[in-house]
Formats: C-alpha cells, sequence, structure tokens
C-alpha cells in the first residue's frame, strides 16, 4: 500500500494557504481530501508539532497557518509527515561467495542517499505559496 499521507497534508496545506489565515475544521478538510476525519486529525497532530499549523479547540476551533505560505516548503511538510526514507535499502544477508551480492548494500546505500539529497533539494524549492497561487 502506498503511503498517502504527503499527498494529503500538501492537500491540506494548500487548501489553508487558500484561505489564508482562516480557522478550517478537520470535518472541513476531510471533506475536500474526501476521506475521514480521524485521517485528517493525525496528520494535522503532526502538522502542529513541526510548527507548520496552529490548533484551536472548542465548537469555534480549527486550524489555521503557523506561519506565511511563502515561508513554508514541501520539504517542510514532507519531513513534518513522513518518518521514513524514499527508498530503503534490503536488509538481507549477501551471499558470501558473490561479489556482487557482498557490495550491493553499500552500492545502493548511495544511489538512495542521492535520490533522497535530490528530492529534499527539489521540494525546498516549491513554496505552499506556489500551490495555492494555481488554485
Amino acid at each position: 500500500m502506498l503511503d498517502q499521507r504527503f499527498a494529503a497534508s500538501v492537500h491540506i496545506m494548500t487548501l489553508m494557504a487558500y484561505h489564508q489565515g482562516d480557522l478550517v475544521t478537520s470535518e472541513y478538510l476531510a471533506s475536500s481530501i474526501r476521506t475521514n476525519p480521524t485521517v485528517v486529525r493525525r496528520l494535522l497532530s503532526k502538522l502542529v508539532e513541526a510548527g507548520l499549523i496552529e490548533s484551536f479547540k472548542g465548537k469555534a476551533g480549527g486550524v489555521r497557518m503557523a506561519k506565511p505560505a511563502k515561508e513554508i516548503s514541501l520539504k517542510d511538510i514532507y519531513k513534518a509527515v513522513s518518518n521514513k526514507a524514499l527508498i530503503n535499502c534490503r536488509e538481507n544477508e549477501p551471499e558470501k561467495q558473490c561479489a556482487v551480492s557482498c557490495s550491493m548494500k553499500e552500492i545502493f546505500r548511495e544511489v538512495a542517499s542521492g535520490l533522497e539529497t535530490s528530492s529534499m533539494n527539489y521540494l525546498a524549492k516549491i513554496k505552499l505559496s506556489d500551490l495555492a497561487s494555481k488554485v
């Protein structure tokens, strides 16, 4: 199963940037994403922890951006909601009689590291305000 937390979180943050500081509810966000409000609340708690949004409790409560959309990158959102690498290296024991098998873990670790660095650099360039302006 694919991890959709990042995509859902970008949707949430873009929606809040579009509403420019207004309080929005998890129910409203969930209806836009077409998912359950509980799923949204789990993501919101991670975004609050990361300092990207503020949460207000109570009957008139909701969430809003903690800082301007131009100060939030997609990398910030990714780091807030994802706790794993983009690509994981296999952890199988190598076949001791095979030079390729014995080398693959380190070879692939370098590839994965390069991909991770490139991807995070790319995400850092894209600001939430860029996405909101396309709506």
